[in-house]
């Protein structure tokens, strides 16, 4: 039966529901209305703020008076880090559906209680970042998956600021901050999504700026603010992910991709990219080219705009694609066999960066084809 209506509630009222969610509710979608319930904030200014600016239903204090909210179809949890498991796994226990900002959780066992969790109760589970639904990340798939490339040889990628200057929760362990959670799992995502799981990571860490200054107050940093993880993937690949609240100016590309017959490079998540392919009969040219929306290399190249100007909401935006999921009763991507994985390589290269020793890893998730 097609849905007409799904009552959302978003726990979190900080600066990503505003970029992200808030501006894309109270609208209709596929002929479906996107209901924005209620909001939840233990700050109570800030509920009381978004109740107002976005027109909310109601708004509460405690999560956990809004999952009893019988009008309450789907959450997103928009918190701290640190909250996200608890959060998480008390709205797929409620029978919520759930969009969870990244990461899903900070522990493995977490992570597994919230998966089973959201399985029994029969609710989709879908995380962030959800970089397999960029187009630059589809046209880039296509690429490796054509053998443009040749053998995929070694990806590098780059998830990098100076730091927010107004959220000191960043910067503090308490508060579930780390530049590993924060911003490598941008780029460790990206990666995963292009060659598949990985088997062996290494990684170094250190604490940069050991003191900053947040919302015009010094703030002692007691987290690592300058990371480099070394990867092996399954598929016999390398990788590199640098990621950092260091850097203050770049211009080198994000995400790269070397291999017997070819190169790929995406400058970032919004911005074109480039390839340089051996192979002839894929391209019929030589030389670095920019792929278009059709096809051809000379017409409009494939972007993926910020989705932040706007209430219209692209196919390939995470909430818009969690909506379809919900209308279609599909399953979300990713999954969360890819969360969980993302996850254990961050765990996993925080211990090596500890003990100074490569550690193996337990999970993984199939590869599916590239979208078409």
């Amino acid at each position: 039966m097609a849905r007409d209506r799904i009552g959302f509630g978003v726990i979190g009222c900080g600066v990503i529901a505003d970029l992200m969610y808030f501006p894309h509710l109270q609208q209709r979608y596929r002929d479906c209305q996107l209901e924005l319930v209620a909001v939840c904030d233990a700050v109570e200014e800030k509920a009381v703020r978004a109740l107002r600016v976005y027109g909310a239903g109601r708004y509460y204090t405690s999560y956990r008076e809004l999952l009893e909210d019988p009008d309450v179809d789907a959450v997103i949890v928009a918190t701290n880090i640190a909250s996200h498991g608890e959060i998480a796994l008390a709205a797929a226990r409620a029978g919520k559906h759930l969009l969870v900002q990244k990461p899903i959780a900070e522990s493995l066992e977490d992570a597994d209680r919230i998966v089973e969790a959201a399985r029994a109760s029969c609710v989709k589970l879908q995380v962030e970042p959800a970089h397999m639904l960029n187009p630059l990340c589809v046209r880039a798939r296509q690429a490796i998956d054509s053998g443009a490339l040749g053998k995929v040889c070694m990806v590098q990628a780059l998830s990098a600021h100076g730091g927010a200057e107004d959220r000191p929760w960043l910067f503090q362990r308490s508060g579930g901050g780390s530049v590993m959670m924060d911003m490598a799992v941008h780029a460790i995502t990206w990666l995963v999504s292009l060659v598949g799981p990985v088997e062996r990571v290494t990684s170094f860490a250190r604490t940069s700026v050991p003191v900053r200054v947040i919302n015009g107050q010094p703030l002692e940093v007691d987290i690592d603010d300058n990371v480099v993880v070394l990867l092996e993937f399954r598929s016999g690949a390398l990788g590199t992910v640098v990621s950092n609240y260091v850097t203050i100016a770049n211009q080198a590309p994000g995400y790269s991709v070397y291999g017997t017959d070819g190169t790929l490079h995406i400058q970032s998540p919004q911005a074109p990219f480039t390839i340089f392919s051996r192979k002839a009969e894929y391209l019929g040219e030589q030389g670095w080219l920019t792929p278009t929306f059709f096809g051809g290399h000379r017409y409009q190249p494939v972007r993926a705009p910020i989705p932040y100007d706007s209430r219209v909401m692209h196919p390939y935006y995470s909430l818009a694609h969690f909506a379809d999921c919900l209308i279609d009763d599909t399953e979300p991507v990713p999954s969360g066999a890819v969360a969980r994985h993302v996850l254990e390589i961050m765990i996993r290269a925080s211990e090596s960066a500890r003990t100074g020793q490569a550690q193996g890893l337990g999970t993984g998730f199939e590869m599916a084809p590239a979208a078409s």
